[in-house]
């Protein structure tokens, strides 16, 4: 089996002006290790298509949202269908040991930020893709029943029958019918969306709600005096004008900030804030783990715990009124994700965003700004057509240069191995011409 991790990031292409856009589907497997796939130059996760990027003014504003995620679904069927018979019957492909498997790609993880996994999952953003947890209560730490592919699919077709459904409101569905997922075989999809390290925990959960949280109380001008205070040290990043004058972010001043972010507040803030502060940086450290055990695990629990026990403070202080936050909700699925799927650290969706740049900003600058989509998706299949052969011939010149030390080596006495030599060279050249096609299969198509 392999297990297929898909990923869907929207981008913008345009600098300066205009509204130009691109919608990448970016796929890898499993079978891949962790360490090679989040490297770009090792081209493990390649594109399989754009997906449409339309205002769809053909429509009324009432319905394009609709006609907006059903287009999404669409589309995402047409560059999944043929997983659906490769997943059921199998397919013979030649593995990196030269022998043809019987391969059964299945759907296992989908990397995505929020909005995208909302789409995914055909639900309002207003609840939890993954779980059926009310508006109300996704504050609290109690775990709420998973969402089932088989419910939601009767649901959906109950709605198209009868126009009106309890159940359908309740679950804060979307009146996407034929969802991409529903033929795809062994596919939980529910169950395949993966934590977001990125948006939910830096940018979401640190930078938009602990930072603000902390601002609120000390003062942004106190902030700012903290952070130009902390001592400079070697391969410790010193914000020199403090942070509120950093226009744009990115994960790594937000992993820099989280470095020194509770030594800031130390006799600043009060104690039960400090306690806020520590367990989620805990969970944030302990979710970026490239292994877990047992007891990492419980610990992470337990740094959750101890953030809702004491989170009353920031209501007490009339810094928020309730704590019905997505992204906060989205820490209780944490362990069981990474019980299932591994580690979070290898569903990031930063190395996604970096795929952008070789799969879509460079293809577009390429283009004459016209009918960009397909000018992108021609010079991408150039590039990898010169690629595939610049490889070929890397192979060519190393199974050569292999072969003529071994006969160098073997030979003896007088005879200096020309005439083996030109055995070698014309085996090699058979060889070569034999397997072509067979390397063609071996690599990736992305590269």
């Amino acid at each position: 089996m392999a297990p297929v991790i898909l990923s869907s990031d929207k981008t913008v292409l345009s600098m300066f002006s205009g509204d130009k856009k691109a919608w990448p589907v970016y796929l890898t497997i499993g079978n891949i290790s962790k360490d090679i796939r989040r490297r770009v130059s090792a081209h493990t996760m390649i594109l399989i298509g754009y997906l449409p990027v339309s205002k769809l003014e053909c429509f009324h504003k009432k319905t394009r949202s609709v006609a907006g995620h059903r287009l999404f679904h669409y589309a995402m069927s047409l560059l999944l269908r043929p997983l659906v018979d490769a997943g059921r019957k199998g397919k013979a492909m030649v593995c990196t040991d030269g022998f043809v498997c019987q391969v059964h790609p299945i759907l296992a993880a989908y990397v995505a930020n929020f909005p995208e996994q909302c789409l995914v999952a055909c639900n309002k953003e207003s609840r939890c893709p993954c779980c059926l947890v009310e508006s109300q209560d996704r504050g609290d730490l109690d775990e709420c029943p998973c969402r089932s592919m088989v419910d939601t699919l009767k649901t959906l077709r109950r709605k198209r029958k009868n126009k009106q459904s309890k159940k359908f409101d309740k679950e804060g569905l979307r009146e996407v019918y034929e969802p991409f997922w529903k033929e795809l075989p062994f596919t939980n999809i529910f169950a395949c969306i993966t934590p977001d390290i990125l948006h939910q925990l830096h940018k979401g959960v640190f930078h938009d709600h602990l930072v603000q949280w902390c601002i609120s109380i000390l003062g942004e001008k106190e902030m700012d005096a903290r952070f130009q205070a902390v001592s400079q040290y070697p391969g410790l990043r010193h914000f020199k004008k403090g942070i509120s004058a950093v226009s744009q972010w990115t994960g790594r001043e937000h992993r820099e900030m989280e470095r020194v972010f509770v030594g800031l507040l130390s006799g600043a803030a009060e104690e039960s804030v400090l306690v806020i502060a520590r367990s989620l940086l805990d969970f944030i450290y302990y979710a970026q783990f490239q292994q877990h055990t047992d007891k990492t695990l419980a610990a992470m629990q337990d740094s959750l715990g101890l953030f809702h026990a004491h989170k009353d403070i920031i209501m007490e202080l009339s810094i928020r009124e309730h704590f019905n936050v997505p992204k906060i909700h989205s820490l209780i699925h944490y362990v069981s994700s990474i019980r299932a799927l591994g580690s979070a650290d290898g569903y990031n969706t930063e190395y996604p965003e970096r795929l952008h740049i070789d799969y879509a900003k460079d293809a577009y600058r390429a283009s004459n700004k016209r009918n960009y989509v397909e000018q992108m998706a021609l010079w991408l299949q150039r590039q990898e057509a010169i690629h595939l052969k610049s490889a070929y011939h890397a192979w060519r010149v190393l199974k050569k240069s292999a072969s003529t030390d071994a006969v160098h080596g073997g030979s003896g006495g007088g005879n200096d191995g020309s005439e083996n030599y030109s055995d070698v060279s014309d085996h090699l050249g058979r060889v070569g011409g034999d397997n072509r096609d067979r390397l063609a299969a071996q690599e990736p198509s992305g590269m």
